[in-house]
């Protein structure tokens, strides 16, 4: 099964529009449509978000095999799309400005815990 039949499943078997799964990748819906028919691929922070969003491997997306039994979407909660913006944002970091970010992280941990 190639990435965009891929798509286009895990997409019904979720319940999802392809207007959903657009705004929680913040792009446009003919996007995911050209994503669907293999007009269009994803960038690595794309895929990256649909693997997210769908609960299941880049690697499993980008596989060709063929075999749909196996096929077991998660049908535990989505992260929203603030989550998963975050993400993809954080993915774009350096590595410097990651380690800042989890530095700050643990401050706010921290933070919040004497307040409780």
């Amino acid at each position: 099964m190639s990435f965009a039949e891929k798509l286009k499943y895990l997409r019904e078997q979720n319940e999802m529009t392809q207007e959903y799964v657009a705004s929680r990748l913040n792009v446009s819906r003919s996007t995911i449509a050209g994503y669907e028919t293999k007009n269009r691929q994803p960038s690595h922070e794309k895929l990256t978000a649909l693997a997210a969003l769908f609960q299941v491997s880049v690697d499993y997306l980008l596989d060709n095999q063929t075999d749909i039994v196996q096929l077991s979407p998660s049908r535990t909660p989505l992260p929203d799309a603030s989550e998963t913006d975050l993400l993809v944002r954080y993915q774009n970091l350096s590595p410097r400005s990651r380690m800042e970010i989890l530095d700050f992280m643990q401050f706010l941990e921290f933070r919040d815990q004497q307040k409780s």
